[in-house]
């Protein structure tokens, strides 16, 4: 039991460190260090674990996927010292994100339960809505070190740990639909009024699409009308808190689609497709992750000052750094995490990775610490409850 707890307390830990925890300004360097000081506890605890532990060994899934990841690195990283005369050493640093896939062999080591890490995404979600509001209602004065501005009638925190919130948002209403409670329903707005103060249209699009997609084919849903009647009472009531907002956003679609082809993301994806590359072979490898002191990251910053963000164009941005294994293996994680089978009672991951394959054309998550450390999570869970359902009468690892 203690050592469960530990267990706990240790993935609580690397997850605050893949977030740099939470950029707070007032950590200064300690908070970029973070994210290093978790990779070394992963790669030490992996190594500890794999030379003494004995444990049941359940299927990996997702061991293939993980590795075609890494092997990205290899061939990325010497197209940099290739194509961008960049320092290899200086790229190991630059892509320590992607280490973070590692965790994933880690959690299968630590066996955490599956309700123990279930109650971390819900610490962790409820934690990013305090977070959030926090720097909401403090804005201009600035707590945490990320990307932030008033527009579009709110003000939009890019904050780190958002996946949780989305994952919390899913739980809940699998909950709702499960239970029908009312406190459930509540979390659930809550969790989505976020969204809404994000100001991010996609977002808002794929969390009301996953919602619809949850009462269609929930089969714990009795009456889809009257769940029906009682979610469009709650959208009507959000629409009419936040209809400044709502008008804002419906005001920057008109704008963005009179600008057609010159809509800023179509402009970025196609220079780094084209002009970006210097090596043709970098099609296959990627171009290699940046190194901010190096030549090659201060022209990203030339590019980033053009209106040219990488991250805004998704898995496309992800593809010229990493190329085509990285896609891959990113391809091979989603297509793998809906397909293999789990218990009913965490349905919730398969909508969280119907929204992540909805958001690949704008969301490059998949090379940031803390969506990675996210993923391995869910992966970890489809793995366990796999071979739960495989094994009904084998409680090792069982919540019960």
């Amino acid at each position: 039991m203690m050592q469960q707890k530990i267990n706990n307390l240790l993935v609580i830990l690397r997850i605050l460190c893949s977030t740099s925890v939470f950029r707070l300004s007032a950590l200064g360097t300690l908070g970029k260090a973070a994210e290093l000081l978790g990779i070394i506890i992963i790669v030490v605890f992996l190594l500890i674990h794999l030379v003494y532990s004995e444990q049941i060994i359940f299927k990996h899934y997702f061991t293939f996927a993980i590795v075609l990841i890494f092997f990205s690195l290899l061939t990325s990283m010497f197209m940099a010292k290739y194509s961008r005369d960049q320092n290899i050493v200086d790229t190991l640093l630059a892509q320590r994100a992607i280490y973070y896939y590692s965790f994933y062999f880690l959690l299968h080591q630590l066996k955490i339960k599956p309700r123990d890490l279930e109650r971390i995404f819900i610490f962790f979600g409820l934690l990013h809505v305090v977070l959030y509001m926090l720097q909401f209602f403090l804005y201009p004065k600035v707590i945490f070190d990320v990307f932030m501005l008033s527009d579009r009638g709110t003000i939009r925190v890019y904050l780190k740990g958002s996946d949780y919130l989305a994952i919390a948002y899913f739980m809940s209403i699998q909950a709702f639909l499960r239970t029908n409670k009312i406190k459930y329903l509540i979390f659930t707005l809550l969790f989505f009024s976020i969204f809404i103060l994000l100001g991010s249209r996609q977002s808002m699009a794929i969390m009301a699409f996953t919602l619809v997609l949850f009462i269609i084919f929930s089969k714990k849903v009795k009456s889809r009308l009257v769940i029906g009647f009682l979610i469009a009472t709650c959208v009507s009531f959000v629409f009419i808190m936040f209809q400044d907002i709502f008008k804002a956003l419906l005001l920057q679609s008109s704008q963005d689609m009179t600008l057609g082809s010159d809509y800023i993301r179509f402009l970025a994806a196609k220079y780094f497709l084209t002009d970006f590359f210097k090596s043709s072979f970098a099609y296959l490898t990627g171009n290699g992750m940046f190194a901010n002191a190096s030549s090659y990251g201060n022209e990203i910053e030339r590019l980033k000052s053009s209106g040219f963000y990488l991250g805004d164009i998704g898995i496309i941005g992800n593809y010229v750094i990493y190329g085509a294994f990285f896609v891959a293996g990113v391809i091979l994680i989603c297509v793998r995490a809906l397909r293999v089978k789990v218990e009913e009672n965490q349905a919730y991951i398969k909508y969280m990775f119907i929204a992540i394959l909805l958001s690949l054309i704008t969301g490059g998550g998949f090379v940031n610490a803390d969506f990675i450390c996210t993923i391995v999570c869910l992966l970890y869970l489809i793995d366990v409850s796999n071979w739960l359902g495989l094994n009904k009468n084998i409680l090792q690892i069982n919540d019960n």
